[in-house]
């Protein structure tokens, strides 16, 4: 994977009072407001696709950890019971999306968050179906945390085809 890889989209939520330089750095170009990752189909412009192995690094700023019999489809990403995707973010709070389906078969998925917090138990998805689940977290500071979100997905046949982040508006101030 290369940096070049991704371009993310400018959102309208710049309107928000969300600072466009909460993901400024080596890993977000000036300007993104959100973070799109497609884990099926093909690239199209803001969405680019992730694929197994794609193993976590710190110049990617993001990648799976810990996924024992992770596999990519055409459809998604899946283990038989757990994988764990992380993203370099600054610290703050995040609304996240995620689209879940994308197997062969049924799968059951439950999502952890930031140390282990559930945030999304047992959504059931038949072949062919979707999901689109949305929860907040947040992300601490590096010294208090780790500086990535990591997300763990378990269950059966766990899958995911998309990922959205998107920064919280902070609530105006007087």
């Amino acid at each position: 994977m290369t940096k070049n890889l991704f371009t993310f989209a400018k959102s309208a939520a710049c309107s928000l009072a969300v600072s466009a330089a909460a993901f400024a750095g080596p890993f977000y170009p000036e300007g993104a407001t959100t973070l799109h990752f497609a884990f099926e189909g093909s690239p199209n412009g803001d969405r680019p696709i992730v694929r197994p192995p794609a193993t976590y690094s710190v110049e990617d700023g993001f990648g799976f950890v810990d996924s024992p019999g992770l596999i990519g489809t055409a459809l998604g990403v899946t283990a038989p019971k757990y994988f764990r995707f992380d993203v370099n973010l600054p610290a703050g709070t995040y609304d996240i999306s995620v689209t879940l389906g994308g197997t062969r078969d049924e799968s059951v998925t439950s999502i952890k968050a930031e140390n282990h917090q559930p945030m999304v138990s047992d959504v059931h998805v038949t072949r062919g179906e979707r999901a689109v689940k949305t929860f907040t977290v947040t992300v601490k500071r590096v010294a208090a945390g780790d500086g990535r979100l990591t997300l763990e997905f378990e269950g059966i046949n766990p899958s995911m085809m998309k990922l959205d982040i998107k920064p919280r508006a902070k609530p105006a101030t007087a």
